[in-house]
């Protein structure tokens, strides 16, 4: 069971999710329809985008997402980030059919290509 003060973390990173990231959050919904999968996809969207550290002023639409979404679809994703993520999904206190592995995977390397696509994007204007 969470600590109250792990679980008031928690709520408050889902509350920033949902207030900063809203087209994250519809993608969560949209992909992920079981409860358990989106509750998983939830989780690591907070770790990619909130959390402790979050990404300043970055606010991705759902341009940015469905970009990513194609990115990664297409195999254009790094095995040792999708790796990664499949860690993080397995150390979760929850069980997800394969399917519903996959699909938090997918959704997950989605969001994270668009914050580095977003990314570059800033660095390349800050540059020029």
């Amino acid at each position: 069971m969470m600590q109250p003060d792990t679980l008031e973390l928690a709520e408050h990173d889902v509350s920033w999710l949902a207030i900063r990231q809203p087209a994250v959050i519809r993608l969560l919904e949209r992909e992920l329809a079981a409860p358990d999968a989106f509750a998983a996809g939830i989780e690591l969207a907070c770790r990619v985008l909130g959390g402790r550290t979050p990404l300043g002023d970055l606010r991705l639409d759902h341009h940015a997402l469905s970009a990513g979404m194609a990115a990664v679809r297409g195999g254009r994703c790094d095995r040792a980030m999708v790796r990664s993520i499949r860690d993080q999904i397995e150390e979760l206190p929850i069980v997800l059919t394969p399917g519903e592995q996959d699909a938090v995977a997918t959704v997950i390397a989605g969001v994270i290509w668009a914050v580095l696509d977003a990314s570059v994007r800033d660095l390349d204007e800050l540059v020029a």
